[in-house]
């Protein structure tokens, strides 16, 4: 305007405008102006090219302010408000790995599904949300009826968490194996959890035949059967896997995923394969189950959720490219080194995918242009008293005593002389705990307990320890009538037991004993024997107050 105004001179702001606006209204005022015929062309030409140049300076200007204003961070970017948790289900992150492929040479690009992201923590949330879904659809889940599934926590845990907010009842039996963190949340949700004695199909006091069992009492219930349920893999083939190959796009040459009842890596595998023929589904299996290696003897194993001693009916084998199988070790080690590493907190399940993966684009010599990603199934944070609790893999097993050292007792920490350094555990005068054959009833061993508080159950014709019981769970399990006198100790026993070595320091044993009420060890004349911190003490009055006197 300020170019008209001072090299057009024109006389109002009226006839600016009336440049702008174009030739017709130039026409119509210019005997009220008295603008010559060719001074009025010339100034509508003028007016129209700056009009131009204006404009386009405003779209660049805002563009820039747009892009400005994009990179700021608003409260309000991207809100959304859901109705209820159920609708945060899905949709979890791809993250990248970078320094764990680093430091062990891998050129692919190694990618992660983070399904601990979901609402309680694991990928089955998805399959307990469709579980569900289904059976309302075909009738046989309805209004305040009660929802029945065996397993090792994470479907429980998704079944219970659907069965809050649709008003369902949730009852789940849990193996043996099932850590108390899942437990714990599952009876926080509302839920009643009955413990099975394996996950043996044949078991009669298996997870298995007891949900069954449960299923035919319990009027208007549902027994959801997470390893034959169609519904299982078609989960996945509606959103996991579509889900996964959107994220990518499209670029993937290898799927990681370890098989517990077969639906997600059958269901999500197929939709990859149909999408792109070349992508190599490869399945992780812990060293002890049958699924990954037909044929083989079915052996005991640590990690949760994954592996059995039967291929389940969800388990499509015809899916799967190749298997990589992985020791407890292997996947306890990766899924903590991830976590320090990467700051990834998955699971022990997890870990198992993860060293296989990497363990995988290491022996195959993958380069840059492969990409593999590796399905991390739950959170770490299910696993506090187990892989992720220094004392459990000391006792276990799983590290050795310098290395629970360097993990609990930090060396900057530690006084440069400690007592118990120059002792061991077995130098200790501590009571022996008596051991009865898992046959025995508990009213033959109540004595014991009421005179040491534990006692230690073997098998009936071996030397072979297969649980302990103390004083406090058999009066739980009398008092509220889940057993009588007359059952077997193996039916309340706890089966998640380790013994100490006997040449640990006794250093050791004391940080150890911070966090638990008393440690269980093998003498060399096969003993067990129970140590607590007042034996300890008593270790002290004998040998330093002696020596004072």
């Amino acid at each position: 305007f300020f170019f008209f105004f001072f090299f057009f001179k024109q006389k109002t702001a009226y006839e600016i405008s009336a440049c702008l606006v174009g030739s017709e209204m130039c026409i119509r005022d210019r005997s009220k102006y008295n603008i010559p015929c060719d001074q009025k062309k010339w100034n509508y030409l003028i007016s129209v090219f700056c009009y131009i140049l204006w404009t386009l300076f405003s779209l660049v200007s805002h563009c820039r302010l747009f892009k400005i204003i994009g990179t700021m961070e608003s409260p309000n970017k991207n809100r959304h408000i859901y109705n209820n948790i159920l609708e945060t289900i899905g949709n979890t992150p791809i993250i990248r790995l970078n320094k764990l492929t680093k430091e062990l040479g891998i050129e692919c690009e190694v990618l992660v599904k983070c399904e601990f992201f979901n609402p309680s923590g694991s990928h089955k949330d998805r399959l307990a949300l469709n579980l569900v879904a289904t059976a309302e659809a075909e009738g046989k889940l309805k209004p305040g009826g009660t929802i029945i599934e065996a397993t090792s926590g994470n479907t429980g845990l998704g079944l219970c968490l659907v069965a809050t907010v649709k008003g369902y009842h949730a009852i789940m039996v849990a193996q043996p194996k099932t850590s108390q963190e899942k437990i714990d949340l599952i009876k926080g949700l509302g839920a009643e959890v009955v413990m099975g004695r394996s996950t043996s199909t044949n078991d009669p006091e298996g997870v298995l035949k007891i949900a069954e069992k449960l299923s035919k009492s319990i009027p208007n219930s549902f027994y959801t059967e997470q390893f034959s349920n169609p519904a299982n893999p078609v989960t996945h083939i509606k959103s996991t896997g579509i889900e996964i190959y959107e994220q990518c796009g499209g670029k993937i040459d290898y799927f990681f995923m370890a098989a517990g009842t077969g639906g997600t890596i059958s269901g999500t595998g197929k939709v990859l394969k149909e999408k792109n023929p070349d992508v190599k589904v490869i399945g992780c299996d812990p060293v002890g189950s049958i699924i990954g290696s037909s044929g083989t003897m079915y052996m005991p194993f640590r990690v949760e959720g994954v592996g059995r001693d039967v291929v389940p009916p969800n388990c499509d084998l015809s899916i799967m490219d190749d298997w990589v199988k992985f020791t407890d070790r292997d996947a306890f080690d990766t899924a903590r080194k991830v976590m320090r590493l990467e700051g990834i907190m998955c699971g022990g399940s997890a870990g198992g995918v993860l060293w296989s993966a990497l363990h995988y684009a290491v022996e195959k010599k993958l380069d840059k242009t492969k990409t593999i990603l590796a399905f991390l199934p739950d959170t770490s944070r299910n696993y506090l008293t187990r892989f992720v609790n220094n004392e459990w893999l000391l006792g276990y097993g799983f590290i050795n005593e310098e290395e629970y050292r360097h993990l609990a007792m930090e060396s900057r920490f530690l006084p440069e002389e400690h007592y118990g350094d120059g002792l061991k555990l077995a130098d200790i005068t501590c009571p022996a705990i008596e051991a009865f054959p898992s046959d025995s009833t508990i009213s033959k061993v109540w004595p014991s307990l009421k005179k040491q508080n534990i006692i230690i159950v073997k098998d009936n014709d071996a030397s072979e320890y297969k649980g302990v019981l103390t004083d406090r769970d058999a009066l739980a399990a009398i008092s509220t009538k889940k057993v009588t006198f007359a059952d077997p100790v193996s039916k309340i026993m706890v089966k998640d037991f380790y013994l100490l070595s006997k040449d640990l320091k006794l250093s050791t044993v004391e940080k150890i004993l911070e966090n638990k009420e008393y440690v269980l060890f093998e003498t060399d004349s096969k003993l067990v024997k129970i140590a607590r911190v007042v034996d300890i003490m008593n270790k002290l009055d004998t040998d330093v107050k002696g020596a004072a006197n």
